[in-house]
């Protein structure tokens, strides 16, 4: 790296706090959000019509999920401990009380579900009965009476409580995450009747339910390409579509107080629009000054006339914002943190796509930096995405952001296996497909390579979780073309991965890589670790102990391989965090560390 580089300077970047999951109170009184200020996220709530706000919690790890009580002042929330993702479910009994742990058995997994239409009962899945199977739990709230009504094999979620709060809307995802069924389950009998059935994979994102029990809305891609919004029936049956996009996915949306009009989100290439429209589609309205970026949520105010959403760009660090349906004008209603950077410091991309070895263009967010480039060009920094069911998407990142500041360009790209482009795309990678995605980034860091303002000697690429896997896999498969790796918590053996995760995920996880029973050569063709010997680049790796995603073991077989055999490697441990770094005295260490690698090698 050139002798202005200064790594010291990324610190600045990730001290920028963030905002997200707004929600109002069901009087329309308060507005609750979760911030990350205090350094890891807490509950914020303030006045909806304005004024200061105030931490509402101030517990010892970050809070998760959280959601108001429909009929009264409570809000629960969920907290797990260390990013172990084995959460626990709290009580705010008001705005001013403590919290009131309702489980405290911390090997259990709790998966947040729902509050009863008469807010006196609460919904959720658990795995207290057997760690590779969630059951669905109903607790009530004044007697803290729990009852298991449904014990079943593999992974299920309560989406919502029915009207009449007798029966359940359940999501079960026994085949993957992207195949998933919906049921109705009955509290008293937990008899499950199947509300959506279907020939081949459905995935669905949320649901809506009408109050007058005769069905709701639903998200889903049953029977089709692209995340659409469709309407079921309580009795079950076919959907029927309701509000579709060509060739884009609807990623979030919400129904009006009055159920008469429904709010959706559209992505678009990563970009977020938002739309409206009558419950059955009609009268289709849009709006032309939407500030630019991403929307991961939106809600209608008690009133029904005003949306409540998070946003966020490549450009302008989270906020939380509003629309008011009467006059469509924006509003931001907690402002974004810039950390005192110049609100024009931030580089938003560009999306390219490039043709891969089978004649398919693979898209990818491409950021240069403002500066012009040295005689040699600009070194690169490829980003791949985890998941892999995930999409690079222009939101805020810290770390994206202190690389253009340095001068280097960053290429974000999206390969085949990312959702937001379909579910045949998103399928491309499947089991036996697995290293075409690796393929698709060997064709972009070519034709990137071949830039005029690029330095192919200075091509670096950066990884986290399945985005580790590819960061390793670049190196052994292509070992001349990368300068550098660095591998965040990645998985380096399918094998010995798919014993050590979490159970209660595992069934998903073999759906998309594939069953060691049947695939076991395959996985082992796979598995960077059986190939580390090709490697050539620099590699910095960093996981933290507590993941329960990609167990530490993964990283720590990698780094004892290339220690092994005399390779540069550097090997960063994380106490007390997960899958991701919730701390900011950690994202400091971490990203500290990121910094002073990229100058030594990149």
């Amino acid at each position: 790296m050139t002798s202005t580089f200064d790594a010291s300077a990324i610190v600045h970047f990730i001290e920028i706090f963030s905002v997200k999951s707004p929600a109002v109170s069901p009087d329309g009184e308060w507005l609750a959000y979760l911030s990350d200020i205090s350094g890891f996220h807490q509950i914020w709530v303030q006045p909806f019509a304005g004024g200061d706000a105030r931490q509402l919690t101030d517990m010892p790890e970050p809070v998760g999920a959280f959601a108001f009580n429909p009929k009264g002042p409570e809000i629960l929330f969920t907290m797990d401990c260390g990013g172990d993702e084995r959460h626990q479910l709290w009580l705010l009994p008001d705005l001013s009380s403590k919290p009131v742990a309702l489980t405290s058995v911390l090997s259990v997994v709790h998966l947040w579900g729902a509050w009863s239409p008469d807010g006196k009962r609460i919904a959720y899945a658990s795995n207290a009965r057997s760690p590779h199977h969630m059951d669905i739990h109903v607790t009530e709230i004044t007697s803290r009476e729990t009852k298991n009504v449904c014990a079943g094999n593999g992974m299920r979620e309560v989406l919502a409580f029915f009207p009449d709060g007798q029966s359940l809307l359940v999501r079960e995802s026994l085949r993957s995450g992207n195949d998933q069924d919906m049921y109705r389950l009955d509290i008293e009998t937990g008899a499950l009747a199947p509300l959506m059935p279907h020939e081949g994979k459905a995935r669905y994102l949320a649901a809506r339910l009408f109050k007058d029990g005769t069905g709701g809305l639903t998200i889903c891609d049953q029977g089709q390409d692209f995340m659409s919004i469709c309407r079921f029936a309580a009795e079950g049956g076919n959907v029927d579509p309701v509000l579709e996009v060509a060739d884009r996915n609807i990623d979030a949306m919400a129904l009006s107080p009055g159920q008469d009009r429904i709010a959706f989100v559209v992505n678009d290439d990563g970009w977020s629009r938002i739309g409206i429209a009558n419950r059955d589609g009609s009268d289709l309205r849009s709006f032309d000054h939407q500030p630019v970026g991403v929307i991961t949520s939106v809600a209608f105010t008690p009133d029904g006339q005003t949306l409540v959403f998070p946003l966020e760009s490549a450009s302008k660090p989270s906020g939380i914002w509003k629309l008011d349906l009467t006059t469509s004008r924006f509003e931001e209603l907690v402002a974004a943190d810039t950390n005192d950077f110049e609100t024009d410091a931030f580089i938003e991309p560009v999306v390219e796509r490039f043709e891969s070895f089978d004649g398919r263009q693979i898209p990818a967010c491409v950021y240069v930096p403002t500066s012009p480039p040295s005689a040699e060009g600009y070194p690169v920094l490829f980003i791949v995405h985890g998941g892999p069911e995930m999409q690079w998407r222009p939101d805020f990142r810290a770390d994206v952001q202190f690389l253009l500041s340095q001068d280097v360009m960053v290429v974000a790209p999206n390969v085949r296996g990312s959702t937001g482009y379909g579910r045949a795309f998103h399928q491309l990678d499947d089991r036996e497909n697995r290293m075409d995605s690796v393929a698709d980034l060997r064709a972009i860091r070519l034709a990137i390579g071949a830039r005029s303002d690029v330095d192919d000697d200075r091509i670096g690429v950066f990884g986290r979780s399945y985005g580790g896997f590819m960061v390793l896999s670049a190196l052994t498969e292509d070992p001349d073309l990368w300068s550098l790796g660095v591998d965040f918590y990645g998985v380096g053996n399918f094998l010995t991965h798919l014993m050590a995760t979490g159970p209660w995920g595992r069934q998903q996880r073999v759906a998309e890589y594939g069953d060691p029973a049947v695939m076991r050569e395959a996985l082992e063709r796979f598995s960077p670790i059986n190939r580390i010997g090709r490697m050539k680049a620099p590699l910095l790796i960093v996981h933290a102990n507590r993941d329960p995603r990609v167990p530490m073991g993964q990283s720590e077989d990698v780094y004892s391989c290339l220690s092994g055999l005399g390779h540069d490697c550097e090997y960063l441990r994380i106490d007390h965090e997960g899958h991701g770094f919730a701390r900011l005295e950690n994202r400091r260490t971490v990203f500290s560390t990121f910094a002073r690698f990229l100058e030594q090698h990149l």
